[in-house]
């Protein structure tokens, strides 16, 4: 009976997407996945292309790029529009990001 409690509790406590590499996920970090439409550096701003459509990120100075090898390669302006990539963010007056992880 303990190793159903504890498989149970760790699926109710897992995360519905890949872990980041380097950023720990909160209760209230999210993922998106798709292709980088576009990035602006000087607004930091990034917009990932969804299956649902369009979304925009905020990216402040200190989000880290980490390759699909798992390492890091900078910030927003390693990126190139066409890249595929997830973003892990969480809302808070807006997609505010927290890692992006080029696939």
């Amino acid at each position: 009976m303990p190793a159903l409690a504890l498989a149970l509790s760790l699926a109710l406590t897992a995360l519905p997407f890949p872990a980041p590499k380097l950023v720990t996920a909160g209760d209230n970090t999210k993922a998106d996945w798709g292709t980088i439409a576009s990035i602006d550096p000087a607004k930091g701003t990034l917009v990932l292309t969804c299956a649902d459509g369009p979304v925009t990120f905020s990216v402040g100075p200190s989000v880290q790029v980490v390759s699909a090898d798992g390492k890091p390669v900078g910030g927003i302006s390693s990126l190139t529009p066409g890249q595929n990539a997830r973003v892990y963010y969480e809302v808070n007056n807006g997609a505010q990001a927290q890692e992006i992880d080029l696939q």
